[in-house]
């Protein structure tokens, strides 16, 4: 779903994921990647495509959003918010797990594949009319914005789900993917974040509710 509302004199972008309604800043740029006509048309034509959530820009960041709401759920996802696996063996859950990945190493995958498809529809340009739906953030990535020190490139997990326990508070779960996810995105120049509905950051996403 994609709306625009007026909140004190500024229009707001809204898109839904996973239960959750955001609310994006005013001039930026939302895509919602996986229902571009790129993806549908020409990425998903590859084996087990995924991609980020979101991609947002704006004139001072990118920003590369993947939302996992658990809420309900945790019991099926809470292997998933253990580094590397670890208790892809031993969690007991509902889901076929073989082909899955804990969340440190599925964000990280996405990214690579979201970048991928949107150098390859870069190679199209002016000549398939969906990869026009990229064209702002293309622009931002071929800018000299991308790699300046004063912008900002985040990669942000939101993770939403009631997963403090005993020996692990959630604070402490979402530092340990957070960590996890730094240390394989140093390929990239970007600022790593895993975040809630209390913690996001309000420079990229607006507001956040149930819905």
């Amino acid at each position: 779903m994609q709306c625009m509302t007026e909140n004190r004199g500024l229009f707001m972008e809204i898109r839904e994921e996973s239960r959750l309604s955001f609310e994006f800043p005013e001039d930026t740029k939302v895509i919602k990647f996986d229902e571009t006509d790129f993806y549908r048309s020409s990425f998903n034509a590859f084996p087990n495509s995924k991609g980020m959530d979101f991609i947002t820009v704006s004139k001072d960041n990118i920003s590369f959003i993947e939302v996992k709401n658990c809420l309900g759920d945790e019991g099926n996802c809470r292997w998933r918010i253990f580094p590397n696996n670890q208790k892809k063996e031993t969690s007991r859950t509902d889901l076929d797990v073989e082909e899955r990945d804990s969340l440190d190493i599925e964000v990280p995958q996405k990214l690579v594949m979201t970048l991928g498809a949107l150098t390859g529809a870069r190679s199209y340009q002016g000549r398939k009319e969906s990869v026009q739906e990229f064209e702002e953030i293309q622009k931002y990535l071929l800018s000299d914005k991308f790699n300046n020190a004063e912008k900002k490139n985040y990669v942000i997990l939101f993770l939403e789900g009631d997963f403090g326990g005993h020996t692990r508070t959630k604070k402490m779960i979402m530092s340990d993917l957070q960590r996890s996810m730094e240390g394989k995105m140093r390929w990239l120049n970007c600022r790593v974040s895993v975040v809630d509905s209390d913690t996001y950051n309000r420079k990229v996403i607006q507001n956040v509710k149930s819905i």
